[in-house]
């Protein structure tokens, strides 16, 4: 059996269990063992195809996602370690920083402050920091584990961040901090909504849901809205495909004197919310 003819076997077991074929090749591609791409037609070695199986046993037998299987994701360019303490980052995510980046290149002199909330592995937070060296970073979670792992990416990334644990926003508001920038990807699906059982069953689920109708952290966003932002201030925040009516209507009814726009991610879903204070 040759190198593709051992991704081609589990890629049809994948399709088989309704599974994403594109996962075999990226757990082998950016695997430890990966052999190069001009020796796929060589024959597998005995000790490689060992390490892949017990790799395929995970993803297609216990579902657990590529990305906790080798302990590493990528986003925005930068690799960050990840395991089932953190949110795996998506890429709708990675638009949510694209587009912060351009309304902070466009409306603010730096250096500025800024703080991920609800950080998780501290994708957002970082990421800004590598892109924007000129910025005071603050990343917030309640999970201990989680910052842990913040850390572990901050030192890898040599990205110089300050790193706070606390129940949401309650850190901040216990230290009186303000920002000119606050980004979040908070909790956001409904308590009671299905999800697959390899998000489910993986992934924390307090990085998850978020109350009845998953509102409940931009509620309490809202509430403390002045208390948090300085006199101009953007916040950006994602939330989920079909939650921008309810979002809106909650706008209108608790920052009804701030201007606010709605944004679409690649998959033209509405996914992003971007709040303008003093600008």
């Amino acid at each position: 059996m040759t190198y593709n003819e051992m991704i081609r076997y589990f890629e049809k077991q994948a399709i088989n269990k309704n599974l994403e074929e594109h996962a075999i090749k990226w757990l082998f591609f950016y695997s430890d063992f990966f052999v190069g791409y001009d020796n796929l037609d060589k024959q597998v070695d005995p000790k490689i195809y060992e390490k892949f199986n017990a790799m395929m046993e995970l993803y297609l037998e216990k579902q657990v996602p590529p990305q906790y299987i080798l302990n590493k994701t990528y986003f925005y360019g930068y690799e960050y370690y990840v395991d089932n303490n953190v949110f795996i980052p998506r890429n709708e995510t990675e638009q949510l920083v694209e587009e912060t980046i351009y309304r902070i290149d466009e409306n603010f002199d730096l250096p500025i402050t800024i703080c991920d909330i609800c950080c998780g592995s501290g994708a957002i937070g970082i990421t800004l920091k590598k892109e924007i060296e000129d910025a005071k970073v603050y990343l917030c979670d309640i999970s201990d584990k989680a910052l842990e792992i913040v850390k572990r990416n901050a030192k890898s990334l040599d990205a110089d961040v300050n790193i706070l644990q606390g129940d949401f926003i309650a850190p901040l508001l216990e230290n009186k901090l303000t920002f000119d920038v606050i980004v979040c990807n908070p909790p956001y699906i409904k308590n009671k909504e299905k999800l697959a059982s390899m998000v489910v069953d993986n992934e924390p689920n307090i990085a998850l849901f978020g109350g009845i109708d998953g509102l409940d952290f931009y509620r309490e966003l809202f509430k403390n809205f002045d208390k948090l932002t300085n006199p101009k201030c953007l916040v950006a925040l994602e939330f989920g495909y079909d939650q921008k009516e309810s979002l809106e209507k909650l706008l209108k009814e608790m920052l009804p004197n701030y201007r606010y726009e709605f944004l679409k991610d690649y998959a033209s879903l509405d996914r992003m919310l971007f709040i303008y204070k003093g600008f």
